[in-house]
């Protein structure tokens, strides 16, 4: 890793290749996980501008949309979005985690998938993103609880898997996603078949609690079209066309491909964490393995780190360029996520923002709904009452609280917790 952090003017035109792990990662497909932030826009930038990233190859550039995204992130996103698909002709899509219904062991069952989405807002645009936290629900009401600092499922589920479902297709054969779901307009999933099922699996939660939860999930589509890829982006789409087939993402045959992250010089313990997951999971040659938060085929590489872009570096670089991310100071693409620590949750809640849509996750009275309505309840071990478990697990503060109080020093959450791997 380099310490030298350099200024843009040492930085040779064009970059030279990309770092990498192996021989032949010149000949793998490259694929960009951006975040929907700074880093990570400067690195497509930099990459595309030297002639680094190659449609022909397969690469592409991939946003996962959690639908609590702040109002200036999807902004920016769009802007990236429609200035590298009409410079460099490179491939950039949106997708969304979502549910569809498909029979399993004989009964009817939601199972997670992905949609694309284009850039546009849903509200003027069937086809378009979320934005007022509708994803991010329905991936509360599909797991039946709430993430925390202990259990970071919504990259996992909002990003990762999504993102492995939709490389699947991208990899194999065929013009896009294929139909996700049953082919019947009906929803057989119902509240109360799905609360039937939970009260034979042993579920605690009252009726009230439990169907309350289930409400979101319930009512989604029960299935997903096919989508064509050049139908989201203007980008060149260079995959093979036939027989639809998904390439093998698990197991000993699992695709090969370059994952470019977007993470800093000065991050090196975020990257240190995905390099020992990334070693794991390479080792992991069953199909049946069940860490899944990386395929073994996956190969993450860190240009960043390695020409020595820490913060202020990403800071020169947008400084000249004619657009850039319009954050408020505190405020980061996923505001009030759990993972800043309460106090900076607090500061957040009290500053004045423009942009903020009022009961969208940018302001906190949407996580103070999604806290309430989520919980997590069980029969207290004392026997005496119920247990809830919130953003903060067992025994943290409430969202309601840090919108009445601010966040306060003394709890243990305060300063929150090293960041999760938010850049997939």
């Amino acid at each position: 890793m380099s310490t030298i952090l350099p200024t843009l003017a040492n930085l040779p035109r064009p970059l030279p290749e990309i770092p990498s792990r192996g021989s032949d990662h010149e000949h793998l497909p490259h694929v960009l996980k951006f975040s929907g932030g700074r880093s990570s826009a400067a690195l497509a930038f930099l990459l595309a501008e030297s002639g680094l990233l190659r449609a022909e190859r397969g690469d592409v550039i991939l946003f996962a949309n959690t639908s609590a995204e702040h109002p200036a992130t999807y902004d920016f996103a769009r802007e990236c979005k429609a200035r590298l698909e009409s410079d460099f002709g490179l491939p950039f899509l949106w997708f969304e985690f979502c549910t569809v219904e498909d029979a399993r062991r004989g009964v009817y069952v939601r199972r997670p998938s992905y949609r694309l989405v284009t850039s546009n807002p849903v509200e003027s645009d069937p086809r378009g993103y979320r934005s007022r936290g509708e994803v991010f629900e329905e991936m509360l009401s599909y797991q039946g609880m709430l993430p925390n600092p202990h259990s970071r499922s919504c990259t996992a589920k909002l990003k990762l898997y999504p993102s492995h479902q939709l490389l699947a297709e991208w990899f194999g054969v065929g013009w896009g996603a294929r139909h996700a779901g049953h082919h019947s307009t009906q929803r057989y999933v119902t509240p109360d078949l799905a609360l039937v099922r939970y009260r034979r699996s042993g579920g605690t939660a009252s009726d009230e609690a439990y169907l309350r939860r289930i409400e979101c999930l319930t009512r989604q589509p029960s299935s997903r079209p096919a989508q064509r890829w050049q139908d989201y982006t203007a980008g060149r789409v260079s995959r093979p066309i036939g027989t639809p087939r998904l390439a093998a993402m698990w197991g000993s045959d699992a695709t090969l491909h370059v994952t470019l992250l977007g993470l800093r010089a000065d991050e090196e313990g975020r990257v240190r964490r995905i390099l020992e997951r990334s070693l794991f999971a390479e080792g992991a040659g069953s199909r049946r393995c069940s860490i899944r938060t990386q395929p073994p085929g996956e190969r993450p590489c860190f240009p960043l780190v390695d020409w020595g872009f820490d913060e202020g570096a990403v800071r020169r670089f947008w400084h000249r360029r004619s657009f850039d991310l319009e954050l408020p100071a505190t405020a980061g693409n996923c505001v009030f996520c759990f993972m800043k620590g309460t106090k900076a949750i607090g500061v957040s809640a009290r500053e004045a923002d423009s942009m903020r849509v009022p009961g969208a996750p940018s302001d906190i009275t949407w996580w103070v709904r999604m806290e309430q309505k989520y919980r997590r309840e069980v029969p207290a071990r004392n026997g005496g009452g119920m247990t809830r478990f919130g953003f903060f697990g067992l025994r943290g503060p409430t969202f309601a609280e840090l919108a009445a109080a601010g966040g306060s020093d003394r709890d243990r959450y305060a300063r929150g917790v090293p960041a999760c791997d938010c850049t997939d």
